[in-house]
């Protein structure tokens, strides 16, 4: 079993692989045929050094190729970087789709936080190295999956919260909404101690204020994300759900701007000790975003739907989390009854050859 058959994966989960491995593919047969013709005029060419700038984010020369914002998201070089942002955007894509249930939306997600994050450090890129007067850092291609990575993680801790990841046996336990901020804390410093440059501080940082301002304040989705979608020829389908009675009307549904929930506020994306420090910084952050008519504040009605929802998806996710257990539990009753039978049938087989000698 593939996880690349077709009819496995969701609509999203295709045209976002089939984007990255069209556009990576072009842009190592367009770099193999630029280093194929720089070779018999320059000895000393690697092929690392061919650069594609109508492809590639490139800080000198975005202005002249602002497409490359996009083209970029999906431009790989190499097959490790390939390799991982593949398993990512597989993962990634998948898991969005079944919460939010709408294709369209999982693209449309990845290609605003990941064009928006080159945009950054496009921008921060330019001005530090005017700053410093370093103009061969001007040529170096930026960009890449990189700028989607913390987004989809901050999708997680929109949709899962509370859900715990166990490695090894239980040795390491830690909670969804803990990773972005121990992620970014590993990323500053390999880029202070080993990289010593802004990347891949910067294109981190930036994909997941970005992606968690989309979702806080400008997503929108045209049905509940945490029901069904369902398929009807009549003009209005209702659904319920639970005991909660939740009924969607598939035409004349409210589109649901933002999420407002208590449990995805950005500070909880950060540590207790760190919250005194960073709570009224975020405020007045907050407070700007509104006066300058960025973003427009939650009401309680707005609030009181979306921990509405959120309290829906932990539900959903508790009935996942105890089918899987049921179903691993299951397994195990069945493996150790075959055990034990096995076991009576070679002692019974034992016995009746003793017997007969």
């Amino acid at each position: 079993m593939s996880i690349l058959r077709g009819h496995k994966l969701p609509k999203s989960s295709k045209i976002l692989l089939g984007l990255l491995t069209g556009i990576s593919l072009l842009l190592l047969v367009l770099k193999y045929q630029q280093f194929q013709s720089l070779q018999s005029s320059l000895d000393e060419i690697k092929f690392h050094d061919v650069k594609i700038s109508f492809i590639q984010l490139i800080p000198r020369s975005t202005i002249y190729n602002p497409w490359v914002l996009i083209l970029s998201i999906f431009a790989e070089i190499s097959i490790i970087s390939f390799i991982f942002s593949f398993v990512v955007l597989y993962i990634g894509s998948k898991f969005a789709e079944r919460f939010w249930g709408n294709y369209l939306e999982v693209i449309k997600f990845v290609i605003i936080v990941g064009s928006i994050t080159n945009l950054i450090t496009v921008i921060i890129a330019i001005i530090s190295n005017i700053i410093r007067q370093d103009g061969k850092n001007m040529d170096q291609p930026l960009g890449g999956g990189i700028s989607y990575y913390f987004g989809f993680l901050v999708v997680c801790k929109q949709l899962i919260p509370e859900h715990n990841i166990v490695l090894f046996q239980g040795l390491i336990n830690f909670r969804v909404k803990h990773v972005p901020f121990a992620l970014i804390i590993f990323l500053s410093l390999w880029s202070i101690i080993i990289s010593q440059s802004l990347y891949p501080a910067i294109p981190s940082i930036g994909s997941f204020f970005v992606s968690y301002f989309y979702l806080r304040f400008f997503q929108s989705l045209n049905t509940e994300p945490t029901l069904p979608i369902a398929t009807t020829t009549t003009s209005t389908t209702t659904t319920n759900s639970g005991n909660n009675g939740s009924s969607i009307d598939m035409q004349n549904s409210s589109i649901m701007i933002g999420d407002a929930s208590d449990t995805f506020q950005l500070i909880d994306f950060f540590p207790q000790v760190t919250r005194p420090i960073l709570t009224p910084i975020f405020q007045h952050g907050y407070d700007i975003s509104v006066f300058l008519g960025i973003i427009t504040p939650f009401n309680d009605e707005i609030v009181e739907q979306s921990n509405l929802r959120a309290q829906k998806r932990q539900e959903q996710t508790n009935q996942t989390q105890k089918n899987v257990a049921k179903s691993v539990a299951e397994r195990r009753r069945q493996v150790a009854l075959q055990v034990i039978e096995d076991r009576i049938n070679k002692e019974t087989a034992a016995n009746g050859a003793v017997t007969n000698q």
